[in-house]
C-alpha cells in the first residue's frame, strides 16, 4: 500500500513538472511573439494614428502590470482594481462564443424616419423631407420581416471594450464595416492588447478596404460623447446612424458608456442643416458684405475679469431676479438674448446689447411688432451672419460673427483670406438657441465676470415655460394674447438648485453646448441664477443671495470699446461669380447624380454608391469651394441616413433594393431640384413668413 502511494505521489510531481515546463515553454514562446508584436503594433500606430502612438510610448504601466499566458498559449489580464482575469483558459474559444451570441442576436441602432412633419411650407427641404415620410410609413406598413443576424457587411460597428482586442480581428474577418468604433475606457487595457493582437494587421486591412476605424481610449461617458459628435461632424452622421452595438468586456465605466450612448443617440439624427437653411444663410452673408456690416474680425488679447455682463434669457427664473437686474442693470453691460429684450423692457430695463440668430423673415417681423421702433434705435445688436440682413438697419449699431458650418461663413472666410490675409474668427459652441451665441460672444472676448439670467433650457414641473411678462401665452391652448410657445417634454436635467427640471431635444443640445462653451474657455466665473438647469463648472445662485453690485464701470464707454475694438467691415463693394461658383455647384451635383442614378444589385453595391456620393460631397469640406459643400451637406444627411437604414433594415434583400430604388429616386429629384434653385436664389433674402 505504500510503495503504490509512493509511486502516485511521483507520478502526481512528475505530472506537475510537466505542466511546469510545458508552461515555462508557453510563456517563453509568447514573451518572443508578444514583444515582435508589440514592436509592430507601435510602428503601425506611428503611420497611422500618431499621437496614440505617442500615448503608447509615454504610458507608464503600474508596477504589478502582468500578462499571464493560458493554457493555449494566449495572454490573460487582470484589469486594475479588479481581482479576476479578464479571459478563460482559451480566450480565442471564449471569444468565438461570445461573438457567436452577439453576433445571432444582435442589438442595433435604429432611428424611426417616419415622424418628420407632413406639412409643406414651400421651401424644398420641407417638401421633400414630407415626401420622405410619407414613403417610409407606406415602407413600414408593408410589415416586412427585420434583419436579425448580423450581415456579411453593414455600415457600422460599436465596440464597447478592447479588452487584449482578440475579438477585433475576428469580428472583422466575419463581417465588413465601413466605420468601426473601438471604445476602452481603460487605456492600460489596451496597452496590454498591444502584446497579444495583431492591431496591424487590423488596421492595414481596414486601411486596404478603404474603412475607418477610430479608437476612443481612455474615454469617460463625457468625452467619448464629444468625441463622436466631433468625428460625426467631420465624416457625416451617416456614420452613427445604423450601428450594430457590440460589448466585449464587463465593468461599470463600460457600462457607463453605452448608457451615455443609447441617451444621447438622439444627438445625431437631427440638425444636420439642410439646402433652403445654407442658401438663406448665404444669400444674407452676402448682403451683409455688401451692406458694409460691421464683422468680428479680431480676437481679444485680454481678460476682463471685473466688468459685470448680465447675460439674459426669457425663461421662467428671470422673474426671480428681477428685483436684482433692476438694481444693479446701470452697473452692468446687460445683453438680451431673443425675446428677453421685451420681457426686460416691460420690467423697466433697457438692453445694451440684443442678440439675434434666426434667418427667417417672420422672425425679423414678429421682432417688430413686440418693442416700439424708437426703443431698438437706443439698443446695440450682435448677431450671426446667417440674421435677416434688414434687421441690422433696426438698430443703433451692429455687429455681426460667423458661426462655423455654414455656406455664408465659408464664403465670408474666403474674401477675407483674399482681402485681409486671414480667416474670420469663429465664436465657439454659439448654438442652436441665442443664450448660447450669448455667451459664446461675451467669453469670446474676454470677460470673465458674468450672470445668467432665465437661461434655464427647461421648467420646473408644474413651473411656466417663460417669463410671465415675455410675448408667450401662458398656455398654448388658451385664448390669451401671445405667441405660442415650443412644448417642454420628454427629458429632464438636474436642476440648478436641486431636483429636476422638465427639457426637450433642443433645450437639451442648448445646454450641452453651454457646458462645452464654458469648459472650453476653462471658466469658473459663469454664475447661474435661479431655479433653472444645473450647468456643469457654472456658480449655482438663488437670486436672494445675490448681493448688489460695487463696481463703477462706465458702460457707454465700456460699449463703443466693444464695438471699435473688435468689428469692421470687409473690404468689397462686391460679391462676384468668383466666389458665389454657380457653374461649379452645377458640376457638383451633376457628379451626385450620376452616382445616384447607377444601377445596384445588391445591398453591399447600393452601400458603396452612397458612400461614394458621401465622401465625394465631403472632398469639398475645407477647401474654396467650402460653400457648395454646406449647401448639399445637410440635404444629403437627411436623406442617406434614411437610405442607409432602409438597406440595413428587413431581411428579404429584393423587398430592400426595391424600396431602396424609390427612396433614392426622391433623393435625385431633390438634388436636381437644389441644382435649378441655386442661380436663381444665391441672393435672395429670406421669405418665409411674408
Amino acid at each position: 500500500m505504500k510503495q503504490d502511494s509512493l509511486e502516485k505521489q511521483i507520478e502526481a510531481l512528475d505530472q506537475r513538472l510537466s505542466e511546469t515546463l510545458e508552461h515555462q515553454q508557453r510563456e517563453a514562446k509568447f514573451a518572443e511573439e508578444a514583444n515582435v508584436r508589440f514592436e509592430k503594433n507601435v510602428q503601425c500606430f506611428e503611420k497611422y494614428y500618431p499621437d496614440i502612438a505617442n500615448a503608447i510610448k509615454s504610458f507608464q504601466v503600474r508596477d504589478d502590470f502582468c500578462l499571464h499566458v493560458t493554457k493555449s498559449g494566449h495572454g490573460n489580464f487582470i484589469p486594475k482594481g479588479m481581482s479576476a482575469l479578464l479571459y478563460s483558459q482559451d480566450p480565442i474559444e471564449q471569444t468565438k462564443e461570445q461573438i457567436q451570441a452577439q453576433t445571432q442576436s444582435p442589438v442595433y441602432s435604429l432611428t424611426d424616419y417616419t415622424g418628420y412633419p407632413q406639412k409643406e411650407d414651400g421651401r424644398i427641404h420641407t417638401k421633400y423631407m414630407t415626401k420622405l415620410t410619407r414613403y417610409m410609413i407606406k415602407v413600414r406598413e408593408d410589415s416586412q420581416e427585420m434583419i436579425k443576424s448580423l450581415p456579411d457587411s453593414f455600415p457600422t460597428a460599436i465596440i464597447f471594450g478592447i479588452g487584449l482586442g482578440y475579438h477585433v480581428p475576428q469580428l472583422m474577418q466575419r463581417t465588413k464595416f465601413d466605420y468601426t468604433f473601438l471604445i476602452e475606457p481603460d487605456f492600460e487595457q489596451f496597452f496590454a492588447s498591444l502584446f497579444c493582437t495583431d492591431w496591424y494587421e487590423v488596421i492595414e486591412e481596414v486601411d486596404k478596404q478603404g474603412g475607418c476605424l477610430f479608437f476612443h481610449l481612455g474615454a469617460d461617458h463625457l468625452s467619448f460623447i464629444q468625441d463622436v459628435e466631433k468625428i460625426g461632424e467631420d465624416i457625416g452622421a451617416f456614420s452613427l446612424v445604423r450601428s450594430f452595438c457590440y460589448q466585449h468586456t464587463p465593468g461599470a465605466d463600460v457600462n457607463t458608456l453605452i448608457r451615455k450612448w443609447c441617451s444621447d443617440y438622439f444627438r445625431f439624427q437631427f440638425g444636420h442643416g439642410f439646402y433652403n437653411d445654407a442658401i438663406t444663410g448665404l444669400a444674407h452673408s452676402i448682403h451683409h458684405v455688401r451692406n458694409k456690416a460691421a464683422i468680428l474680425v479680431k480676437e481679444s488679447k485680454d481678460i476682463d475679469y471685473d466688468t459685470p455682463i448680465f447675460i439674459v434669457g426669457n425663461g421662467p427664473s428671470l422673474d426671480e431676479a428681477e428685483t436684482f437686474i433692476k438694481n444693479n442693470c446701470d452697473k452692468a453691460i446687460v445683453v438680451s438674448a431673443g425675446t428677453s429684450i421685451s420681457s426686460l423692457y416691460k420690467k423697466g430695463v433697457r438692453t445694451d446689447f440684443h442678440v439675434l440668430v434666426e434667418r427667417p423673415y417672420q422672425n425679423y417681423k414678429i421682432f417688430g411688432e413686440i418693442l416700439p421702433e424708437h426703443e431698438y434705435k437706443q439698443v446695440n445688436l450682435l448677431g450671426l451672419n446667417m440674421l435677416y440682413p434688414d434687421t441690422n438697419f433696426r438698430y443703433k449699431w451692429s455687429g455681426v460673427a460667423v458661426k462655423g458650418n455654414e455656406a455664408g461663413t465659408s464664403l465670408m472666410d474666403l474674401i477675407s483670406l483674399k482681402t485681409l490675409g486671414r480667416t474670420l474668427p469663429k465664436i465657439p459652441y454659439c448654438n442652436p438657441v441665442v443664450a448660447n451665441t450669448a455667451l459664446s460672444y461675451f467669453l469670446f472676448m474676454g470677460y470673465r465676470n458674468i450672470y445668467l439670467f432665465g437661461v434655464d433650457n427647461g421648467k420646473t414641473e408644474n413651473g411656466q415655460h417663460h417669463s410671465k411678462d415675455s410675448i408667450y401665452k401662458v398656455s398654448n391652448d388658451d385664448d390669451t394674447q401671445g405667441y405660442k410657445s415650443m412644448a417642454i417634454k420628454g427629458k429632464k436635467l438636474p436642476g440648478n438648485l436641486g431636483g429636476e427640471v422638465v427639457s426637450n431635444d433642443l433645450f437639451m443640445i442648448a445646454h450641452a453646448q453651454l457646458e462645452k462653451l464654458i469648459e472650453h474657455y476653462h471658466v469658473t466665473s459663469v454664475m447661474n441664477v435661479g431655479n433653472g438647469a444645473k450647468i456643469a463648472n457654472a456658480v449655482p445662485l438663488r437670486a436672494d443671495d445675490l448681493i448688489d453690485l460695487e463696481s463703477d464701470v462706465d458702460k457707454l464707454e465700456e460699449v463703443e470699446r466693444i464695438k471699435q475694438r473688435f468689428f469692421s467691415s470687409l473690404p468689397v463693394d462686391e460679391v462676384t461669380e468668383q466666389y458665389k461658383a454657380i457653374e461649379k455647384f452645377n458640376a457638383l451635383c451633376d457628379n451626385i447624380l450620376s452616382i445616384a442614378n447607377e444601377t445596384v444589385t445588391s445591398r453591399e453595391q447600393a452601400a458603396d454608391n452612397l458612400k461614394r456620393q458621401q465622401r465625394y460631397v465631403y472632398a469639398y469640406r475645407d477647401t474654396a469651394l467650402g460653400h457648395l459643400f454646406h449647401l448639399i451637406k445637410g440635404s444629403l444627411l437627411y436623406y442617406h441616413c434614411p437610405l442607409l437604414t432602409l438597406l440595413y433594415s428587413y431581411q428579404d434583400e429584393q423587398f430592400t433594393l426595391e424600396k431602396f430604388a424609390g427612396l433614392n429616386q426622391l433623393w435625385i429629384d431633390y438634388v436636381t431640384e437644389i441644382k435649378e434653385d441655386y442661380a436663381i436664389n444665391i441672393e435672395s433674402k429670406c421669405d418665409w413668413g411674408l
